[in-house]
């Protein structure tokens, strides 16, 4: 256990860091490491994909929340953005949890890998922007909020990858929309973790020491070191050029699309 312990620690601390940068909540590298940890440690492989995935919204609820708060404190969340955003969120993240039991995993990922890539590229080839300036409508955030987070929990990661893009077509500043996205981690973490919990409550075949389908060692380990490291990502975001930070999350995005469709 020593070793998967450090490991855990280890995969805290990129998925903080991502966190703190993108405003993700570092699920594209937590539900891989996990899985594969848990297919050494040989735990049933039934439940190792449903156990990595919630396991990794219960890691990132804590990351979220250092994330967040760093941003916060940077004054770098726009709230009037966030609010309706998580009303959609609290519907979508719990839905997205129910949705995993029934339908084919692989073909969940491939679809949000194709989704991943063109935002991607249309992050790249959109030059031209809006001004700043508010201009969301209340209901379409709500909806895009729960289709945020039903996608977010379905495959285990803090939304970012969907949630900047969006706020991004309004025109709001790149460290904004890192900023707001992180926000939006912590209700898709926490709802779609409490989903998972509860979806996975009485399957059988599930490892001592996890409730549902979280398993408590990891998210121990991963929130120790990805709470800590959370804030270097975000002091990062900040020292950057908003042409930087769109380069660098575009090249994100793509890594995740690549993850999601070779998996």
């Amino acid at each position: 256990m020593g070793i998967e312990i450090l490991v855990f620690l280890l995969v805290g601390i990129f998925a903080g860091t991502l966190a703190g940068m993108f405003g993700i909540g570092g699920g594209v590298i937590i539900v891989p490491a996990l899985i594969a940890i848990f297919s050494y440690l040989e735990f049933h492989e039934n439940i190792i994909v449903h156990l990595a995935i919630g396991t990794s919204l219960a890691s990132i609820f804590f990351t979220g929340l250092a994330s967040a708060y760093s941003h916060n404190s940077k004054k770098g969340i726009i709230w009037e953005a966030f609010y309706p955003l998580a009303i959609g969120i609290f519907v979508g993240a719990i839905g997205g949890a129910i949705i995993a039991n029934n339908i084919s995993g692989s073909t969940l990922r491939s679809i949000v890998g194709i989704f991943l890539l063109i935002l991607a590229i249309q992050l790249i080839i959109n030059r031209k922007l809006k001004e700043y300036k508010n201009n969301e409508n209340y209901l379409l955030s709500i909806l895009s909020g729960s289709g945020i987070g039903a996608a977010s929990a379905i495959v285990g990661i803090g939304g970012g990858s969907f949630s900047v893009p969006y706020l991004r077509t309004f025109g709001y500043e790149m460290k904004l929309c890192i900023g707001t996205s992180a926000a939006c981690g912590v209700p898709i973490a926490l709802f779609g973790s409490l989903g998972y919990l509860f979806t996975g409550f009485d399957k059988i075949n599930l490892p001592e020491m996890s409730i549902g389908y979280i398993y408590i060692p990891a998210v121990l380990g991963i929130a120790v070191t990805s709470i800590l490291s959370a804030n270097i990502g975000v002091r990062i975001t900040h020292a950057l050029s908003d042409m930087t930070l769109k380069i660098l999350f575009s090249v994100f995005l793509m890594v995740g699309a690549l993850y999601m469709l070779a998996i």
